[in-house]
C-alpha cells in the first residue's frame, strides 16, 4: 500500500494512509522521520548548562553562587548583611537580580530600535523584585524588634514572626 513519494503511515482518528512527504526513513516528520531526542542524556544536560534562551525578563532566573559573573561575585560581598541571617541570601539574590534586570534594560534601551515592550516588562520585573526586597527588609525589622524582647533562637518563632509580618501586610 506504501507508495513513492507519501508516508503511509496510517491516521489514528480516520485510519486513512498520511500522505505528507516522507523523509529519508520513509516517514514523515510526524510519524518517525525526525529524531526522538539526545541519545546520551548525560551529554544533553551538560550542553544545557548555562543556557538562557528561555530568559526574557530575568525576574524568575535562577541564580547561584557558582554562576555569577567576577564583577558580580564582588556585589554579592559588597552587598549589606544588615538583615538576620535568614534573609541574608535572599537579600543578596534579589540585589543580583535587580542589576541584571538594570543590565538587560540599558542593553534594550540603546539599541537602534528598542523594544519598549520588554522595556515595560523589564520596569515591571524591576518593581515586583523591589517590593520583595522591601518584604524582606520589613520582616528583618520585625524580627530585630522581636529579638530583643525575647529569646528569638528557635527556628519555630522565626517562622511565626514572618508569617505575622505577612498577615499584616495583607489586611493593609
Amino acid at each position: 500500500m506504501e507508495q513513492k513519494g507519501i508516508c503511509g503511515a496510517r491516521k489514528k482518528k480516520s485510519k486513512e494512509p498520511c500522505r505528507n512527504r516522507p523523509l529519508e526513513n520513509g516517514r514523515c516528520r510526524f510519524h518517525g522521520g525526525l529524531s526522538r531526542g539526545p541519545i546520551d542524556k548525560e551529554k544533553h544536560r551538560k550542553s544545557l548548562e548555562g543556557n538562557k534562551n528561555a530568559i526574557k525578563t530575568g525576574e524568575y532566573e535562577t541564580i547561584s553562587y557558582d554562576t555569577l559573573t567576577e564583577d558580580e561575585k564582588v556585589l554579592f560581598e559588597m552587598v549589606p548583611e544588615d538583615v538576620e541571617k535568614q534573609v541574608k541570601g535572599r537579600y543578596k539574590l534579589l540585589e543580583i537580580r535587580t542589576r541584571r534586570l538594570m543590565k538587560r534594560y540599558n542593553e534594550e534601551f540603546l539599541k537602534a530600535k528598542p523594544n519598549y515592550k520588554f522595556i515595560d516588562r523589564l520596569e515591571e520585573a524591576l518593581t515586583r523584585i523591589d517590593s520583595r526586597a522591601y518584604e524582606l527588609i520589613r520582616e528583618n525589622r520585625e524580627f530585630s524588634a522581636n529579638e530583643s524582647e525575647g529569646d528569638t533562637s528557635s527556628l519555630d518563632n522565626l517562622v511565626y514572626i514572618i508569617s505575622k509580618a505577612r498577615e499584616q501586610r495583607q489586611k493593609s
